[in-house]
């Protein structure tokens, strides 16, 4: 069991948690494709490659690896010529530790100023407690509608990577459904 804000939930098992790591959307056309049906990936720690965000749409998933460690050769060389744009914790300040990382191919770059649109997963859907980013992603704002709407919270840092947000605060805590990071 899990105390978090209050209230007591049951833990998801550690195999749910992998499925997390991918990131959904609906299919509008060759341009903005993604994964319209998510299977259940093998391992709690992944790697999603998503492209770049095409005319305010969703970003493409272009892949994901999942491992159960880590420290595997296939797990690292899933992410190694990739550029890492952002973590996403699963607990405040990624405490106990379960992240999922969000990057995108080398060809597509860092976040540029119109950055990568993102909806989490079924799993990570309305469950992020915190994130980093890095990779000349300045900018974040997460939405609690699934398509960069509703109520929302913007994050700017403008001397650094990008923001490193260990707790995103009791507003939004768990409402996540959408993310936009740009530079």
């Amino acid at each position: 069991m899990n105390a978090r804000n209050g209230a007591t939930r049951v833990r998801r098992p550690l195999a749910m948690l992998a499925a997390a790591l991918f990131i959904t959307g609906i299919s509008t056309g060759a341009a903005t494709a993604a994964v319209e049906h998510e299977a259940k990936p093998d391992g709690r720690f992944c790697v999603v490659e998503i492209g770049k965000a095409v005319d305010g749409g969703l970003s493409p998933v272009k892949s994901q690896t999942c491992s159960n460690d880590p420290d595997s050769s296939a797990f690292k060389a899933a992410g190694a010529p990739d550029v890492l744009l952002m973590g996403w914790f699963w607990n405040a300040y990624n405490s106990p530790p379960d992240i999922t990382r969000i990057i995108v191919s080398a060809e597509d770059g860092p976040c540029d100023a119109s950055g990568y649109r993102i909806r989490p997963s079924w799993l990570w859907n309305n469950e992020i407690s915190g994130f980093y980013t890095y990779s000349n992603c300045h900018e974040v704002t997460i939405f609690d509608g699934s398509n960069w709407d509703g109520d929302y919270q913007y994050w700017l840092d403008d001397k650094g990577d990008g923001p490193n947000v260990g707790y995103v605060g009791a507003r939004m805590n768990d409402r996540t459904s959408s993310l936009w990071i740009r530079s």
